[in-house]
């Protein structure tokens, strides 16, 4: 895969799919993994795989999670709230489904109360058709992102709970990501045009998706 910015953006206008929040899915030839599928339809799926960031009721939608499952499909929880069939991880580990490299990243708030570092909850740098993905979850800019180098990186943008748009666009930098889609914004926080504003400080390395 070529990971000049201008294949990734053709990459990810064709691959990934925002739901609003923090849900995508990323359909590749293989497989459909969703991240944080909340309010997302059955008739988006079926998913083979679906990650969950941290168990918060707009990420963690355990209807929308049972409507996209099918027999096969494989659930990954931070280990710290994993429940049921769910796979769990912890930051810094690696696991393959469906020769998908799944690791989790650390991911809670610097000076907030609302994502503790004591939850463990996770970021996910996820490695399929050759690009290095990072779904951030829900976190202030912390160190453990410094030099993880996505090829494209979601990051959340609507402020309060999470960055605002402006530390997101310093994330970008902090990560080295190549590409940077903003989420996490526009239905509770941040404002519908948090993404451009977002976009006008992170410059030629952002795009912004339209919602599904």
């Amino acid at each position: 895969m070529d990971t000049t910015r201008e294949s990734l953006r053709a990459w990810a206008r064709e691959r990934l799919s925002w739901f609003g929040q923090s849900a995508f899915r990323l359909s590749t030839p293989t497989m459909r993994i969703f991240f944080d599928p909340w309010r997302v339809p059955a008739s988006a799926g079926p998913a083979d795989l679906i990650l969950v960031t941290h168990p918060h009721g707009d990420h963690y939608d355990r209807k929308a999670i049972e409507g996209l499952s099918k027999g096969t499909t494989a659930l990954v929880l931070p280990r710290s709230c994993a429940e049921g069939q769910a796979v769990g991880v912890a930051a810094g580990e690696t696991l393959k489904v469906g020769g998908v490299g799944v690791t989790g990243v650390a991911a809670y708030n610097l000076t907030k109360r609302f994502h503790p570092r004591s939850g463990n909850w996770l970021g996910y740098l996820v490695e399929v058709d050759g690009v290095r993905l990072y779904h951030a979850g829900d976190t202030d800019p912390v160190p453990e992102m410094k030099d993880l180098r996505p090829d494209i990186a979601l990051i959340p943008i609507g402020g309060m709970f999470a960055m605002d748009w402006k530390e997101g666009a310093r994330a970008v930098s902090l990560l080295g990501a190549t590409l940077a889609i903003p989420m996490h914004y526009g239905m509770m926080l941040g404002g519908r045009n948090a993404g451009r504003r977002f976009a006008g400080l992170a410059g030629e390395g952002a795009l912004v998706l339209p919602r599904s």
